[in-house]
């Protein structure tokens, strides 16, 4: 098999014998007291708290002595001394000493010390999390050189070795990794983060490790995985390397619609013909795991194998340890089952960081059981919980009594379940909390459990990709909101919102809407800098996605490159990007090597299409206030809704000068924040002391285009312009056009006409429906469920064609609600056939 290591560990004797000078005459023990003396100390380590040993220790003129715990033995006879050590058996796991008899020659006024150590054998599944030696389900295992030399952090292992008691003591007797899957990647979903590869689907989470990106993730990527089974057919990635095709293909699965003529079966949507494979190991049935290795893509969704291997369940010997990790895919009264692996609860189970009503199917958890005869008995089940919260920062304290860190004054849980990742120049394998320093720069996601956070994942990485100068981002659970402050508390961190800090919601909202709406459990983004030691939010984002279209979007950024305004698309980090009429521009028309954010979806047809582009500004964090000008002392000193604002030769007045700059004045500011936590003013426009606020909504009707920027339309009696000032929402300048439903928040100076500062189209809205064709107007238009479908040349079809449309067919169809001249119809991007 490609990549699969089985290594010996080249392992010392545990036992030790030291022989120092000096005795001790305290507490003279039985048999022959005469002559020369010396003591013998017998260490016992590895057994359970409160757990005795069974020794023996045996010696010159018939001496005797029982022993079940560490003691020394004194004013011993000098000769030879034998200890015995027996196996103990302790919560059904047994339990072996190192040495059966250990044998010493004990002179005079010297002590001999013994040493004993209980372990039991180890059988283990999971993840590599670190390194030093290796870590996997929260064990350090000593190893040899050779049988690391070859794994990396998220890697899926299968360990055989010894432990003591509590994971203490434990060697490793070989390491074995297989990956998953390599082959090259057929789909990617970037909105529910999963790819396809060999027919598989592979979720990605925050925990998995990746070489790149995943928005850099591309359809034809040569891509080796490593992955938890999370049942029905379905794995989630703990590591995905990005190599280059070699012409090995190896995948991992469940067998299922097994042909034994035809020497078929499927894995997942691929079909594997085995009929000419040169090896076949094991007995191939229906949900028996298998892994296939080829040499060659799979033709029209079949795999043409060169080798199959049934993987045998790894089963433990009676009395040994089993630690898993793994995804929970099934749960009763009295059992559980991850991998493949069924485990019995009982009341004696003992549940860390969680409770068992934490027990649930998708929780990934970490369980130490013991294999009796009867099955696997769990003794411990280790919740590892989602994230609630991913920050970057740099450490202030580390206390390696209580195994915790401080970033931005909030500790900070680091166990052996923590994932370890050095990405700074240091490129440390071995890191863990004792090789991290105060100043260092740190990525952290953590979950809580009673009021304290515990690390999943920590990465160091380069101060460079960090300073109080950049805008970062934190994502996690709102777990306080304080309107009379205006702050609002992302795990234990606390960030102050003012008047130039972009709320949204469903939409954008200020901060009386922001403050009432937002609560406690929400999930939030927030970008921030870093002033004064404070966290200051200049974007906040909530969102509880529950729209369809919502848990569609995902977010890109990079560099423009190869802008066509023709195609309309782009290319982002080597992907191409469409944008249309419904795109709503932020900061104005982008071009290339523009750094921009986008917030997109994946069409159907596997394309990228962008419903929001933002231009970022190289100059610095660019920011927009509003409000009446107070504590003005110059045009260089002043502020609005509470942030200071200053102007410099390079500032554009609009509707005014610097001169009109005074206490009580309304402006709208747009600049960039400097470190001094002013807003340095781009421009600086003056409300209309005689226009009036206006806000209307309705259907576009005589739309008229005196230029490229600059159109007029009504919205009932209402005429409203529209000019290159208008800022637009979920859509641009292209999608103005009769018919359309917008809203419109202006002002106007005349009473007629109304000056457009904002314009929204309606947002688009993804939609699903299902059922029989009732009527076909056309080959484009045809309805379901009483609503109207047109399907176009980028609809894509699955089991049937265009000319398939017709009345009384059974269709599923994807796509997006479209209203044109009053009309609403669903524009397809997809429709499905169906039996």
């Amino acid at each position: 098999m490609d990549r699969k290591w089985l290594l010996p560990s080249l392992l010392a004797s545990s036992s030790l014998l030291v022989a120092c000078g000096g005795g001790s005459d305290d507490d003279p023990q039985p048999g022959d007291n005469t002559g020369a003396k010396g003591s013998i100390k017998v260490i016992v380590q590895g057994l359970p708290a409160g757990a005795e040993a069974d020794l023996t220790l045996t010696g010159p003129s018939s001496y005797s002595e029982d022993i079940s715990t560490t003691t020394t033995l004194n004013a011993l006879a000098t000769g030879e001394y034998k200890l015995t050590a027996t196996s103990r058996s302790v919560n059904q796991a047994l339990y072996q000493p190192n040495e059966e008899s250990i044998t010493v020659d004990l002179s005079s006024n010297e002590e001999e010390t013994i040493i004993i150590t209980y372990r039991t054998s180890v059988n283990a599944e999971g993840t590599v999390t670190g390194f030093g030696s290796v870590y996997v389900n929260g064990v350090r295992y000593e190893t040899t050189p050779e049988q690391q030399a070859n794994l990396k952090v998220g890697m899926q292992v299968d360990l055989q070795g010894k432990q003591g008691a509590d994971g203490g003591f434990a060697v490793a007797d070989s390491i074995t990794y297989d990956a998953t899957a390599k082959g090259v990647v057929t789909a990617v979903d970037y909105a529910n983060q999963t790819i396809t590869v060999l027919g598989q689907e592979f979720g990605v989470d925050k925990r998995t490790k990746l070489t790149i990106a995943f928005t850099e993730l591309n359809t034809g990527d040569f891509v080796e995985i490593s992955a938890l089974h999370q049942g029905q057919g379905q794995y989630i990635a703990t590591r995905i390397d990005v190599e280059e095709q070699n012409g090995e293909f190896e995948v991992e699965g469940k067998v299922s619609e097994l042909n034994l003529d035809a020497k078929t079966f499927k894995l997942g949507a691929l079909i594997v013909d085995y009929s000419q494979a040169t090896a076949v190991e094991g007995t191939i049935e229906n949900d028996a795991i298998v892994e296939v290795e080829a040499s060659n893509l799979p033709v029209e969704g079949v795999l043409l194998a060169d080798s199959v291997e049934v993987e045998s369940a790894n089963s433990a010997p009676s009395g040994a340890v089993a630690k898993f990790e793994g995804i929970v895919t099934q749960v009763n009264d009295d059992a559980f089952a991850i991998g493949g692996h069924t485990f019995t609860l009982s009341d004696e189970t003992d549940y860390k960081k969680g409770d068992d009503d934490d027990l649930q199917v998708g929780m990934r958890v970490f369980v130490l059981a013991v294999a009796t005869e009867e099955g696997l008995i769990a003794k411990k089940v280790r919740f590892d919980k989602h994230s609630e919260i991913e920050l970057t920062g740099v450490i202030d304290a580390i206390d390696l009594e209580a195994q915790t860190l401080t970033v931005f004054g909030s500790s900070y849980f680091v166990d052996n379940y923590t994932q370890f990742e050095d990405e700074s120049d240091a490129e440390d394998k071995e890191l863990k909390l004792e090789k991290l320093n105060i100043g260092d720069v740190v990525e952290i996601e953590a979950f809580g459990f009673e009021g304290a956070y515990v690390v999943r994942d920590l990465e160091r990485i380069s101060a460079s990709d960090f300073n109080d100068q950049q805008e970062h981002e934190v994502e996690g659970k709102v777990t306080a909101v304080n309107a009379a402050e205006q702050t609002i508390t992302v795990g234990k961190l606390v960030f102050a919102i003012n008047g130039a800090t972009e709320l949204e919601l469903e939409s954008d909202v200020d901060l009386t809407v922001f403050f009432e709406k937002v609560a406690a459990g929400d999930i939030a983004e927030v970008d921030y800098v870093i002033q004064g030691g404070a966290l200051i939010a200049t974007k906040v984002e909530v969102d509880d996605k529950d729209d369809d279209f919502d848990d569609r979007t995902f977010e890109l950024s990079g560099k423009v490159s190869d802008f066509n305004p023709v195609d309309a698309t782009f290319s982002l980090n080597g992907k191409t990007v469409f944008f249309d009429e419904n795109t709503e521009f932020k900061n104005g028309i982008f071009v290339n090597d523009d750094f921009v954010e986008v917030k997109a979806i994946q069409r159907a047809d596997g394309s990228v299409f962008a419903l929001k582009i933002e231009i970022e500004s190289e100059d610095g964090i660019e920011l927009e206030v509003e409000g009446d000008v107070t504590n003005f002392v110059s045009a260089s000193e002043f502020m609005v809704n509470g942030i200071s604002i200053t102007t410099d030769n390079n500032t554009e007045f609009k509707d005014g000068s610097s001169e009109n700059l005074a206490n009580g004045v309304s402006v709208e500011v747009e600049g960039v924040l400097t470190q001094d936590n002013v807003l340095l003013a781009k421009k600086v426009e003056f409300d209309d002391d005689d226009a009036e606020e206006v806000e209307i909504a309705g259907v576009i009707e005589d739309l008229v285009k005196d230029s490229p920027f600059d159109y007029q339309f009504n919205l009932g009696a209402q005429r409203v312009q529209v000019t290159a000032n208008t800022e637009f929402k979920h859509g641009n300048f292209e999608k103005l056009d009769n018919g359309l439903e917008v809203e419109v928040e202006g002002y106007t100076t005349d009473g007629v006409k109304v000056v457009a500062k904002e314009l929204k189209f309606q947002a688009i809205k993804y939609v699903e429906v299902e059922g029989l064709i009732t009527q076909v107007d056309s080959a484009t238009m045809f309805y379901v469920l009483g609503q109207k479908i047109k399907v176009s040349e980028q609809t894509q079809f699955e089991d049937g064609s265009q000319s398939d449309i017709a009345t009384g067919k059974n269709v599923e169809v994807e796509g997006y609600l479209v209203t044109e001249d009053g009309e609403t119809y669903i524009q397809a991007e997809k429709v499905e056939f169906e039996d």
